[in-house]
């Protein structure tokens, strides 16, 4: 098992968790393929509801997770921007793409969109 980096971990939780359903840390185990111990992942999860990102309600034996709103996960990607390239997105968006083996043109071409328009609205 490769080790990840910081906040890796966090990020995958809070997008599998994107849809706004309630899941369980079993749910999220078997979502990111079991590549994390069970107790890791439980761990994150409970700390990313002590940092009021995810909703946590014990059902039955178990706890299930929900992000609390979009706003909070923006501010938890925040965070991580300014942790570790400073308050500069334009280094943000140059290390991600450096590093991506995962991109598709499809991709690219959404990134292109994306960009064209925070071009327009800054005019």
């Amino acid at each position: 098992m490769t080790k990840r980096a910081f906040g890796e971990l966090e990020s995958q939780i809070l997008c599998f968790l994107k849809s706004g359903e309630r899941k369980t840390v079993k749910d999220v185990h078997l979502a990111l393929g079991g590549q994390d111990n069970y107790n890791t992942i439980m761990t994150v999860m409970s700390r990313l509801a002590e940092k009021k990102q995810l909703g946590r309600e014990r059902v039955g034996l178990q706890y299930e997770y929900w992000i609390l709103s979009s706003a909070k996960a923006a501010s938890f990607l925040s965070v991580l921007k300014q942790k570790f390239f400073g308050v500069k997105t334009g280094i943000l968006i140059s290390h991600l793409l450096e590093t991506a083996d995962d991109l598709s043109d499809e991709d690219i071409t959404e990134m292109e969109k994306l960009l064209q328009k925070a071009r327009n609205s800054k005019k």
